[in-house]
C-alpha cells in the first residue's frame, strides 16, 4: 500500500474511533461547562481564551445543534487534520516513512487523539494553531527560503502563534521557544524587521485578552496564580501525578520511545537538521520541565504539557524512522511498537466507553450521602435520566399548585453545567448560578443574560451525591423556607451508582 493510502486509512479509522467514542459517552464537566462560553461571546473569559467558545458555535450551527456529537465535532475535525500536519512537518524535515509514523504515535496518544481530538477542551484548537506555526517555525530556521519568503513566514507565524494562544494562554511558549532560539543560535534575526512586525501582530491578535482583564481587574491572571504560585511546601504527590500523568496521557509506549529519541538526540544519533532539533527542543522541554517543577509546590495538569510532548513526537518519528531503516526488518521491534501504541490506546478507549456506561454501580464513594464521589466517569453518564425525573417532581408541583416556578440553581459551575445543559434548558427552565465567584466561574457573567430571581420567587436547587452542597447552608438568608430534599436514585447496571437531590426554596428574599 502506497504512503498516501496509509495515510488516509490511518486518519479514516483514527476519525471513525472518535467519533464513536464522542457518541458513546456524555459530556465531561470542563466539556458543558465550556459549552455555557458559546452561549454569549466574549472576548476573553474567567478561565481561557474565546477559541474554543467559537469553535463550539461553528460546528453547532450556532448552537442549534447540541448532542454530543456537534459539541465535539470541532475537535475531531482537527484530530484529522493535525494527523495530517504532523505527518506533513515530518515528511519535510526527514522523509514519509517518519511522517507516517509520526501519524501513528499521534493517533497513539490519549492526549492528543482523545483529549484534545475527541473531548471539547481549549486544547482542541491550540494543537491545530501549535502545529501550524510549528510548521512556519521549522522553514523560518532552516535557512533555506529566500528574504521574500521567510519575512511571509515570521509572519505567518506571528498570525498563527497568536491564535494558538487565543486558545490557551500556553500558545506563549512557541514564543519563549523560538525567542530561546535566536538568542543562543540565530542572532540574526533579531536585525530583521519582520520579526518584530510577527511580534506585534501576535500582540495585536491576543490584545482581546489583556483588554477583558484590565475591563475585569485582570481576575483570570489573578485566579490562575493562586492555582499555581509558589506559597507552601513540597508537593511530592503534584510531582507524582503530573509526571505519571504525563506519562499515561501520552501513552506509556510513546514516553518509552520519546525517551530513547532524547538520549539519542544526547548522543548525536538523529540524522536531521541541528536547528530543527535544536527549535523543537527548546520548544517542548521549557514547558514540560516548568511544570514539572510547578508540581512540587502546587496542584498540575498532565494535559497542560501536551503541546510540548507532541513536538518532541516529531523529533522520535524522525528517530523511529532511521532505526527502522538500519534493520530492514518488516517486524522490528522500533514498528511493533508503534503499531502497540495505536493498540493500546484504541483498549484504553474502549475500556473508558464500557466502564462509563457499564459498570455495575460506582468506583468511588458507596456512602449513601457521598454516592459516587470521586467517581470521574460519572461527569458523563447519563445526565438524561435526571432530566426525565425532575420533569415528573416539577409537574407534579405544578398540578398540585405549589409552585410554578421555571428557577433552577446551584451554587457551582459543577455541577452546574450539567444542569444547566442537560436539565433547564431541555426544558425551557431558567438557571442561574448563585455562589462565590471562585465557584461560579464564567457564571458570574452569564448570569447577566439570564432571567434575574425576584422577591418573592421560588426555586428549585439540584445537586448530586458525588458533589453535594447543601442549600440549608448556602441560602438559609437568601429563601424563607428550604424543603427537605426529593432524592432521586439514579443506577448503573442495576447497581446504585448516584443521588440528585431536588430542593424547592421558596419565596426569595433578595439577599
Amino acid at each position: 500500500m502506497k504512503e498516501n493510502q496509509q495515510l488516509t486509512l490511518i486518519i479514516a479509522l483514527a476519525t471513525l474511533a472518535r467519533s464513536i467514542i464522542a457518541v458513546s459517552i456524555g459530556l465531561g464537566n470542563d466539556e458543558v461547562y465550556y459549552l455555557t462560553y458559546a452561549q454569549h461571546l466574549q472576548w476573553n473569559y474567567f478561565d481561557h481564551p474565546p477559541m474554543v467558545a467559537l469553535l463550539i458555535r461553528l460546528t453547532t450551527f450556532n448552537l442549534n445543534l447540541t448532542n454530543e456529537l456537534f459539541v465535539r465535532l470541532g475537535s475531531i475535525i482537527f484530530g484529522a487534520v493535525n494527523t495530517y500536519l504532523i505527518y506533513y512537518i515530518c515528511k519535510g524535515i526527514k522523509n514519509k516513512k517518519a511522517g507516517l509514523i509520526a501519524s501513528l504515535l499521534y493517533s497513539g496518544s490519549l492526549y492528543s487523539s482523545i483529549i484534545a481530538g475527541v473531548f471539547i477542551l481549549p486544547d482542541s484548537p491550540q494543537l491545530f494553531f501549535w502545529l501550524i506555526s510549528i510548521h512556519f517555525l521549522i522553514q523560518i530556521v532552516s535557512g533555506t527560503a529566500e528574504a521574500k519568503k521567510l519575512n511571509n513566514r515570521l509572519i505567518l507565524f506571528g498570525l498563527f502563534s497568536g491564535l494558538c494562544i487565543m486558545s490557551k494562554i500556553h500558545g506563549i511558549f512557541l514564543w519563549a521557544g523560538f525567542g530561546l532560539y535566536i538568542l543562543c543560535y540565530q542572532r540574526t534575526l533579531l536585525k530583521n524587521g519582520y520579526l518584530y512586525l510577527s511580534v506585534l501582530i501576535t500582540l495585536l491578535i491576543i490584545s482581546p485578552i489583556l483588554i477583558w482583564n484590565i475591563e475585569n481587574h485582570f481576575i483570570t491572571y489573578t485566579y490562575h496564580s493562586q492555582r499555581v504560585s509558589i506559597s507552601r511546601g513540597i508537593n511530592i504527590s503534584g510531582f507524582f501525578r503530573e509526571f505519571f500523568g504525563g506519562l499515561f496521557y501520552n501513552n506509556p509506549i510513546n514516553y518509552f520511545l520519546i525517551f530513547c529519541s532524547l538520549t539519542a538526540i544526547w548522543k548525536n544519533k538523529i540524522d536531521i537538521s541541528t536547528a530543527v532539533k535544536r527549535l523543537l527542543l527548546l520548544i517542548s522541554l521549557p514547558l514540560i520541565l516548568l511544570l514539572l517543577s510547578i508540581s512540587f509546590f502546587r496542584d498540575t495538569l498532565p494535559h497542560w504539557s501536551g503541546p510540548a510532548f507532541v513536538t518532541l513526537l516529531i523529533l522520535t518519528s524522525c528517530y523511529i524512522s532511521d532505526e527502522i531503516e538500519k534493520t530492514k526488518d518488516r517486524n522490528s521491534t522500533w514498528r511493533k511498537l508503534v503499531n502497540t501504541s495505536c493498540v493500546l490506546i484504541s483498549l484504553i478507549a474502549l475500556a473508558g466507553i464500557l466502564t462509563i456506561n457499564f459498570y455495575p454501580g460506582t468506583i468511588g464513594s458507596k456512602n449513601e450521602i457521598s454516592l459516587g464521589k470521586k467517581d470521574f466517569t460519572l461527569d458523563m453518564y447519563d445526565w438524561n435520566f435526571f432530566k426525565t425525573e425532575f420533569e415528573k417532581v416539577r409537574n407534579k408541583n405544578i398540578e398540585s399548585g405549589i409552585t410554578k416556578t421555571t428557577f433552577v440553581i446551584n451554587n457551582k459551575w459543577f455541577p452546574g453545567a450539567h444542569i444547566d445543559n442537560y436539565i433547564a434548558q431541555p426544558l425551557g427552565l431558567d438557571f442561574i448560578a448563585l455562589g462565590k465567584l471562585e465557584d461560579i466561574h464564567t457564571y458570574d457573567w452569564l448570569n447577566a443574560y439570564k432571567k434575574q430571581l425576584k422577591i418573592g420567587d421560588d426555586a428549585y436547587f439540584i445537586t448530586v451525591s458525588n458533589s453535594f452542597s447543601d442549600p440549608n447552608e448556602l441560602y438559609k438568608k437568601s429563601f424563607e423556607k428550604i424543603n427537605p430534599p426529593i432524592i432521586i436514585k439514579q443506577f448503573r447496571n442495576k447497581k446504585p451508582v448516584r443521588n440528585m437531590l431536588v430542593y424547592l426554596l421558596q419565596n426569595y428574599t433578595g439577599e
